[in-house]
């Protein structure tokens, strides 16, 4: 099918690029006000193109951000 995520390494952390489409978009703001605030920031700041966000999430460690990028990736991978 599609991609979930594209992951670009980086010196020390990498970054996560999560597609958010029309599909995902309902549920996925059900669940910002879950997330941490950078998440929220994230996706509040990133403009919508044709029906899309390409949010791009920078993670250096495994704390609760990197569990907002999990749970996108799970929204995105629902039939």
């Amino acid at each position: 099918g599609r991609a979930l995520c594209t992951i670009y390494p980086r010196e020390g952390y990498f970054t996560v690029m999560v597609v958010v489409g029309n599909k995902e978009k309902p549920a996925v703001e059900e669940m910002l006000p879950r997330c941490t605030p950078e998440l929220r920031e994230i996706y509040h700041r990133t403009n919508e193109g044709n029906g899309q966000r390409w949010l791009m999430i920078d993670l250096e460690d495994e704390g609760e951000l990197y569990e907002d990028v999990f749970r996108l990736i799970q929204i995105r991978r629902k039939p």
